[in-house]
């Protein structure tokens, strides 16, 4: 039996995997000695035909797990694959042979290749092609699509309400802006959040503020720093990346009201004496966020501080009631600065 996963929704991909091992271990091979991975960037087609041909001398099944065979640079591994699954006709084998790519989605009706640093994603070459048509076409094909945004908020509930928690809308848009969609810190979040609140109680904003951690973003201190040094050109340039990257807006403006606030709040607790270990303890900020964020403090004063979040915290209005498109007033509030 061949089993063909692909899209670059990494955690509900993983989830689906370790269900089929979880069955597997369970009706088959509970001592786990019948089940290989084989990472697909660097195998070669011996290597595949060994695990896969080998029986098992404890279980009447083998489940073999291959992932990112697209992103192997051997150019030739694509094609005798693709040739040896066809030859020993896998799909009608007892044998599992799970194969998963990460980086393959659907774009508009056509598949590409997800780039590895943010660039343009690629179309699939000749051979590429031949090997996805023949994975899609096998009976246990599935796509893990990213979520929208409906779906990850009623994702999320439904997560909350499996743990026997609750939790309101508002902070569900909340912890969507802290963790930047990533299913892997949601779900660490919600075990925590979870875990925190009180069976019956309901999870509000105030406790995603007090216990999650926001996704740390590397982006927005190097957006901060631009606008401190007066850089519009770079602080546009960052923030165009970011739209091209598909960023959300409610993100974004949910991470830059947040660095100006820690900016503001580290500024005050320094100069009161503190120093900094305490002061980042105190505020609960991670000692790499601390750090970046004390040095940027240097970049403003008080009042200007204040006078970012208050246009922030505007704009934020304005865009939730849809009197202002959110990109152009950030631009306008960049270019005020």
């Amino acid at each position: 039996m061949i089993i063909f996963f692909y899209g670059d929704n990494n955690f509900k991909a993983k989830r689906k995997i370790q269900e089929l091992k979880t069955k597997f271990f369970q009706e088959i091979d509970p001592n786990e000695h019948s089940f290989n991975v084989l990472d697909g960037a660097t195998v070669d087609l011996d290597e595949i035909s060994q695990t896969v041909n080998t029986g098992s001398l404890f279980t009447k099944k083998r489940l073999t797990l291959i992932e990112n065979i697209f992103a192997n640079k051997k150019i030739s591994i694509l094609e005798e694959l693709l040739d040896y699954l066809q030859k020993n006709n896998l799909e009608k084998s007892d044998d599992i042979l799970v194969i998963y790519e990460p980086k393959l989605k659907n774009q508009k009706g056509k598949i590409v290749k997800v780039s590895p640093n943010g660039e343009k994603d690629s179309p699939l070459n000749a051979k590429e092609k031949k090997l996805f048509e023949f994975l899609s076409q096998q009976k246990f094909t599935q796509e893990f699509k990213p979520l929208t945004p409906a779906e990850l908020a009623g994702w999320i509930k439904t997560e909350v309400e499996k743990r026997g928690g609750t939790i309101k809308p508002t902070a569900i848009t909340e912890l969507i802006n802290y963790s930047n969609n990533d299913l892997w810190q949601i779900n660490n979040e919600i075990e925590k959040l979870v875990n925190y609140k009180e069976a019956g109680i309901e999870i509000t904003n105030s406790e995603i503020e007090k216990i999650c951690s926001p996704a740390v973003d590397d982006n927005i201190f190097a957006l901060t720093d631009a606008l401190g040094s007066k850089n519009k050109s770079l602080a546009l340039k960052i923030l165009e990346d970011q739209y091209h990257l598909d960023v959300a807006d409610e993100y974004l403006l949910a991470m830059l009201l947040r660095q100006f606030k820690i900016i503001l709040q580290l500024k005050v607790a320094l100069a009161g004496g503190e120093n900094l270990g305490k002061a980042g303890l105190s505020l609960g900020l991670h000692p790499y966020v601390a750090q970046k964020s004390a040095g940027q403090a240097k970049y403003f004063d008080l009042a200007q501080l204040k006078g970012i979040i208050s246009d922030l915290t505007h704009l934020d209005y304005l865009n939730k009631t849809g009197q202002t498109n959110f990109k152009t007033g950030l631009n306008l509030l960049i270019a005020k600065m």
